[in-house]
């Protein structure tokens, strides 16, 4: 039985390696941080331009993690990221550099900093990358026009890297 598991393993990690070369900031980039992010993907039920209704990203609240346990900061609508030092960052959500989709996770992405605030940790940040996404996705169904303006929070977690 274990011979049996051992290559399934080992495939598993092969896997996991492949796409975690797929979704890397532009080479040169050096990394500042990472920290997990844990929280919820907010959807909102609306009426789309061709007269249906579907949940759309309001944006996520989650809280950011360092790998000692501490509590790093906050990711929210922007896409934003704030450190407890005071630095910040904005990102282009809807501009992703690279993006590794899945059916029951959030996408894993690479987005471009669009304005860094602060002297803190997360100065000079270029770009952040989201991996290791776990749920997070919007509803299949339940948006219609007699839900129009509802709000859901779907629960997710993912690892998120600054590079400079």
């Amino acid at each position: 039985m274990i011979a049996r598991m051992l290559p399934a393993l080992g495939l598993a990690a092969l896997l996991t390696t492949q796409a975690m070369a797929q979704i890397a900031p532009p080479a040169g980039s050096v990394a500042i941080v990472e920290v997990q992010g844990g929280g919820a993907q907010i959807y909102a039920c609306r009426a789309t331009t061709t007269g249906t209704f579907a949940w759309k990203l309001v944006g996520p609240k989650a809280i950011l993690v360092s790998d000692d346990g501490s509590d790093f900061g906050t990711h929210t609508a922007g896409p934003t990221w704030a450190a407890k030092d005071g630095s910040a960052v904005v990102a282009d959500g809807a501009h992703p550099l690279a993006r590794t989709d899945s059916a029951n996770n959030v996408p894993e992405l690479v987005l471009r900093v669009t304005s860094t605030t602060g002297a803190g940790i997360l100065a000079g940040t270029k770009f952040v990358v989201r991996s290791d996404t776990s749920g997070g996705v919007a509803p299949a169904s339940g948006c219609d026009a007699t839900h129009e303006n509802a709000v859901v929070a779907r629960h997710y977690s993912a690892v998120y890297t600054f590079y400079r």
